[in-house]
């Protein structure tokens, strides 16, 4: 694909039976996300933007537009589609962001909270500590938050690292570097709020495409519990996927021809096909 393949075009209500994602690929292009077809048009085209636009929120990555009923019912379906949807726009983020290369976990000390389980007090320091660092040092973030056996909350983070204030981890006892499959771990030394974990990720597209896909057990989890009302928390000046419409698969096949998927669904619903191409 080449650099810069996609023009702002004005709103209409077109639908296609076809959909493409794109994700900017670090060096100034974009590389092949998915591709969705439908046996009849059910992609609107709410509106394209230019890839250098910012917190413009596109349609998040939901096989169907207006018509969930048709595959989802009942109470337990619309569970599992909440969190398709969360995790698929934390993805997104995640890959269009190549900046966000830290992998971090914050916890509270007994001292910070006065309830460690209490969600809104935790909640609320994190979200201080989160806007301070939006602002000054242009933090980008993607949080899930998660309950501990114990029942004490804790924040899984993807960010980036330039807005962090990092410190290689020691061990306590001996002074040792600590490590994560070969990598150093680090502390964010400015959150006063209890402990943290970080880790730089790979740069290459495998290792944030691991690592955006090991953010998701987590939000997984939380079936039927959506901690503080929500799924995930994103924030900072992020980028979002591109999306282009065409009405067979074989336009994009044609343009990515280097590029393979490694999943496809084939379902089959309500006399409506669904046929899905992965490359990621």
């Amino acid at each position: 694909m080449s650099s810069n393949p996609l023009l702002s075009v004005s709103e209409n209500e077109v639908i296609f039976p076809v959909r493409a994602k794109y994700i900017p690929d670090g060096n100034g292009g974009f590389r092949l996300a998915k591709i969705q077809r439908f046996s009849s048009p059910k992609f609107k085209k709410p509106f394209f933007e230019d890839t250098h636009q910012k917190n413009k929120i596109v349609s998040s990555d939901d096989v169907i537009n207006e018509d969930d009923d048709i595959v989802y019912k009942g109470d337990e379906n619309d569970i599992l589609r909440a969190i398709r949807r969360a995790q698929n726009n934390a993805f997104d983020v995640i890959l269009a962001n190549p900046d966000m290369d830290t992998f971090a976990t914050f916890t509270y000390s007994p001292d910070s909270v006065s309830d460690k389980s209490d969600y809104i007090e935790c909640y609320n320091r994190l979200k201080v500590w989160l806007s301070n660092r939006v602002q000054r040092k242009n933090l980008k973030y993607v949080i899930t938050p998660e309950y501990t056996k114990k029942g004490d909350i804790h924040f899984h983070a993807i960010m980036n690292s330039p807005a962090l204030i990092l410190e290689i981890a020691r061990s306590a006892k001996n002074g040792r570097i600590l490590k994560h499959n070969g990598k150093p771990l680090y502390n964010i030394t400015d959150w006063q709020f209890g402990f943290t974990s970080a880790e730089i990720i790979g740069s290459s597209s495998i290792d944030r495409d691991k690592v955006a896909k090991y953010i998701f057990k987590y939000m997984g989890k939380q079936l039927g519990q959506k901690i503080g009302g929500r799924y995930c928390l994103i924030g900072g000046d992020v980028n979002r996927p591109i999306y282009r419409y065409g009405h067979t698969p074989e336009e994009f096949f044609e343009e990515d021809k280097n590029c393979t998927y490694d999943r496809h669904l084939d379902l089959d619903f309500c006399g409506i096909t669904y046929d899905e191409w992965s490359y990621i």
